[in-house]
């Protein structure tokens, strides 16, 4: 394995592959030029000018280094090329998932890591009341009446495909193709992370704890008035405010004293929503809810999902209330990208094609109802 500036010529090849899709690379890689095209990659991989299917012996010299550097059985060495290519694409996949923010963080309370594909359990400990009056020299502290406690159960949720890459691709070295499709499958896999997420809002979900919508009138977290950017705007903004500040604790009836940190609506309602969080002088005293959503309406959401054009709703700090669980197989947050088969049974050439796989596993669960507010407007 040649080794020059403190790089070696694998790592070379597989800057060369990042920088061919569009990837950044380490400084020390800052020289190096990216391939023309896949056909010009698999030939500087494998040595096989040709396209016969077989490396040629600097090939498998190269493979071998790659196989080392990737920590690789030595046998996968002849199929490198597809390995090279899949880290490239892998990263471009992630790249592009990242590029979208759909803001379903907001919804999440806690991250649980699964071990598995079994039923998972959420406990909603309910609060306790008062602390009793005591005293000691005329009797024993009395023992705490435990608080009732809320369950429901879900399981991780599988998503993923597989993409071919076909040898006439190569052939027909359709580079842009392949980066295209790539790029995309990350935008659908965020899209479907955060709808999955979402969807509890949306839908209005069955909240497991009491087998109720999420939404209800029993949950006093309904409403039914659209926004306006006017005195009734801020009238109907305040009833929510206040349906969401007087939510009680679970068992001891007490205040939660809940405020939003998060407005969401649809895209309809996006310019309403700012001068609402605007100050304006139409009502004596101004607006009262101005910056209430941060300074640069930084706490407004807003996302192609909402896609009723009147619905909007409230969302409290994850930190005062719980909201949802997020479950991630083995804390994989983020969808993973790997060679869909066994190299030493599926090669490019046998059946003419390469497999990759993108998988994404997880799930959202609702913890507890008090900390959303939605308005469902009538059309």
């Amino acid at each position: 394995m040649r080794i020059e500036f403190g790089r070696t010529e694998a790592e070379v090849v597989q800057a060369s592959m990042d920088k061919t899709f569009g990837l950044p690379v380490d400084d020390k890689f800052k020289d190096v030029s990216a391939f023309r095209g896949l056909r010009a990659a698999y030939c500087g991989i494998t040595g096989d000018y040709e396209l016969r299917g077989h490396p040629s012996r600097d090939g498998i010299r190269l493979g071998e280094a790659i196989t080392e550097m990737l920590r690789l059985p030595a046998a996968y060495s002849s199929s490198s090329f597809s390995y090279v290519l899949g880290n490239s694409l892998g990263r471009r996949l992630i790249r592009e998932y990242r590029a979208i923010d759909y803001k379903e963080d907001a919804l999440i309370s806690y991250i649980r890591n699964a071990k598995d594909f079994r039923d998972m359990e959420i406990i909603g400990v309910g609060y306790f009341g008062d602390a009793p009056d005591v005293d000691p020299e005329s009797g024993d502290y009395e023992e705490i009446t435990m608080p009732t406690d809320i369950e429901a159960s879900y399981a991780i949720n599988q998503k993923g495909w597989i993409m071919t890459v076909t040898r006439k691709v190569i052939l027909n070295d359709d580079l842009q193709s392949v980066v295209q499709l790539v790029s995309k499958m990350g935008r659908a896999h965020r899209r479907t992370h955060a709808k999955r997420a979402w969807a509890k809002i949306i839908d209005n979900a069955t909240f497991g704890g009491d087998l109720t919508n999420l939404f209800h009138e029993d949950h006093s977290n309904l409403g039914a008035t659209t926004l306006t950017n006017d005195a009734d705007g801020i009238a109907t903004l305040t009833a929510a405010l206040k349906a969401l500040y007087s939510q009680t604790e679970q068992d001891s009836g007490e205040g939660l004293a809940l405020e939003p940190k998060y407005l969401w609506v649809p895209r309809d309602l996006l310019e309403v929503a700012h001068g609402l969080n605007s100050a304006w002088p139409l009502t004596a005293g101004g607006n009262p809810h101005a910056g209430r959503f941060g300074r640069n309406h930084e706490n407004i959401i807003c996302n192609p999902l909402f896609t009723d054009p009147s619905d909007w709703g409230l969302i409290a700090d994850p930190r005062d209330v719980e909201l949802l669980e997020a479950a991630y197989l083995n804390d994989q947050r983020e969808p993973e990208f790997f060679l869909a088969s066994d190299p030493l049974v599926g090669q490019l050439f046998v059946a003419d094609k390469l497999q990759y796989k993108s998988r994404h596993e997880f799930e959202f669960e609702i913890c507890d109802c008090r900390g959303f507010w939605k308005a469902v407007v009538a059309d």
